[in-house]
């Protein structure tokens, strides 16, 4: 009996809504605006409701289409960001070769009366790191061995090798290496020699100073130009400590070398010098050969 009641109720209100349709939808004489205001007051609602939908449909819609389009763009701004930061990198070792050549040049031009050849740092010694270094110039480039090298801001040591494209670089840091030097200081100009050290922890040393050897901390050693391989005045550090020998009657200097062994990139090597350099203690000075150092 419900079920009879129900299913009344729904075919009246169909056929309820069917001429409501009806008489909306009339025209001409046959319009009824009574019922048009009924269609009105009782299909708003659902007009309302669907619109609210369709709003919410388009807005999601509209939602999804911006996350990606967000998304994208986000992608398209971390590769934009990572050129940029690659293009700064390389800018930035642009600027620092520049600063390293234009002090390269500078030092060309304040020793004329030296020739230079500009090489490249290409490897270091892995067994003994502050020892020898490989350069990118060798023997068909005008180097030979013994010839001095050095960066803008001092000596680094000598060839021991050269080989037609390449050179082996013995720094003066190394415990075999000696170097002729001098107290640049005009009260001084005590001679003496400079060594590597044992150890790659360790400074070099000025030695074979008498115990009241005028040398004093902050002095600056250059080269004296003994010794047939170094020309004179080419700096090599500066003194850091003097400290009296145990039980003799000499003492030592301690040097904080000029040159900075830990950035060695590019050198200059020295393949020639218009400047007659002084011999070896009792043997007799020697015309100079071209295209040497001497």
């Amino acid at each position: 009996m419900r079920m009879l009641q129900k299913r009344s109720v729904v075919l009246a209100v169909a056929v309820f809504t069917v001429f409501l349709l009806a008489a909306s939808a009339g025209v001409g004489k046959f319009r009824f605006p009574v019922a048009e205001r009924l269609v009105a007051v009782v299909l708003t609602p659902f007009e309302s409701a669907l619109a609210k939908v369709s709003y919410q449909i388009r807005s999601s819609v509209r939602f999804v289409g911006d996350i990606a389009t967000a998304y994208r763009d986000n992608q398209m701004l971390k590769v934009e960001n990572e050129q940029l930061r690659q293009q700064i990198l390389q800018l930035n070792e642009v600027l620092a070769e520049n600063t390293r050549l234009k002090a390269t040049l500078d030092y060309k031009k304040s020793m004329p009366q030296f020739d230079f050849v500009i090489a490249s740092v290409i490897a270091r010694d892995p067994g003994s790191w502050t020892s020898t270094v490989m350069i990118d110039r060798g023997s068909a480039d005008g180097i030979n061995k013994d010839m001095p090298v050095v960066t803008s801001r001092g000596l680094i040591g000598n060839v021991v090798q050269a080989f037609p494209h390449s050179a082996k670089v013995l720094l003066l840091t190394d415990g075999k290496s000696a170097v002729g030097s001098l107290v640049q200081r005009p009260e001084s100009r005590v001679a003496g020699i400079v060594e590597g050290a044992d150890a790659p922890s360790l400074a070099p040393r000025m030695v074979n100073l008498a115990r009241d050897a005028d040398v004093i901390k902050g002095d600056k050693i250059i080269t004296s130009g003994l010794g047939g391989i170094y020309p004179k005045g080419l700096l090599i550090g500066e003194v850091t400590e003097v400290v009296n020998a145990e039980g003799g009657l000499l003492k030592y200097a301690t040097l904080k070398p000029a040159a900075d062994f830990d950035r060695l990139e590019e050198v200059q090597v020295l393949v020639r010098s218009r400047e007659q350099l002084s011999p070896v203690p009792g043997q007799p000075a020697q015309p100079v050969p071209t295209g040497q150092v001497r």
